[in-house]
């Protein structure tokens, strides 16, 4: 493929770059997501996102809301002055967070114009575009790299991963992801930390950092004291299944 987006990179150089660890199935997930053009967000940057990190089994897995400009410019997500202070605290545990147990990922894969969210108001509704981009290119991306933990950054990553919102109300809350049969846990986006941190609000700043904190300290316990993450994906589907029929009164 030629080049993508504002880099002068090629595609496989950019796939090279950005996964240190990936399958042939994940190639060609990113190619065909790379290749979308299924809603408007696309029109405003021209430049479909791509993840970073592990592309093949990733214990942890970061969500933010979308691209911003200099990801976009250089097709890597969390690499501007919010990622650079999200890729800081995860530096502060190199024995469980590396380049292979993390990937790095968005909600929206297009960056929406001047990083809006497109559509009403994304608290009580859900607008196509994020409909399209999260049917087709997150929920896909998550059962196909099946991660042990999911750390929302935001409201909106909380909000389409968790069905919750109100990060103050809900940050620091374990909750299990039947769609992606994972663990997640949800904080701020970094990019509010920043601010914080500049107005003085500390505390915030403080429950970030307890957040990813908590992240480290639990997620084996967590994890490993859940008896569906040692399931095997033929007993999972067995078990979604049956929790199907159970919802819809065929078994009682």
């Amino acid at each position: 493929m030629g080049r993508t987006g504002n880099t002068n990179l090629s595609f496989d150089d950019i796939l090279k770059r950005n996964f240190p660890i990936i399958t042939d199935e994940y190639k060609a997930f990113a190619e065909e997501k790379s290749q979308c053009r299924k809603c408007s967000v696309y029109e405003h940057y021209k430049t479909v996102g791509m993840s970073e990190g592990n592309a093949k089994n990733p214990i942890f897995i970061f969500i933010g809301e979308c691209p911003g400009r200099d990801e976009v410019g250089q097709v890597r997500p969390f690499i501007g002055p919010a990622g650079q202070r999200l890729r800081a605290e995860l530096r502060k545990y190199p024995k469980v967070f590396r380049k292979d147990s993390v990937l790095l990922t968005n909600v929206l894969a297009c960056r929406p114009l001047n990083n809006k969210f497109p559509g009403g108001d994304f608290k009580t509704e859900t607008s196509k575009e994020v409909r399209t981009c999260t049917t087709h290119w997150l929920i896909p991306e998550l059962k196909i790299l099946k991660p042990k933990v999911i750390v929302t950054l935001g409201n909106p990553a909380m909000k389409y991963l968790r069905g919750d919102w109100g990060i103050t109300a809900n940050r620091g809350k374990w909750k299990f992801l039947p769609q992606c049969r994972a663990w997640s846990l949800p904080t701020f986006h970094p990019s509010y930390v920043i601010r914080s941190e500049r107005s003085g609000q500390n505390h915030i700043v403080h429950q970030f950092e307890q957040d990813i904190e908590t992240v480290v300290r639990m997620w084996k316990s967590i994890v490993g004291g859940d008896y569906r993450m040692s399931m095997s994906e033929d007993e999972w589907q067995r078990e979604l299944a049956l929790r199907h029929s159970v919802q819809l009164g065929l078994i009682k």
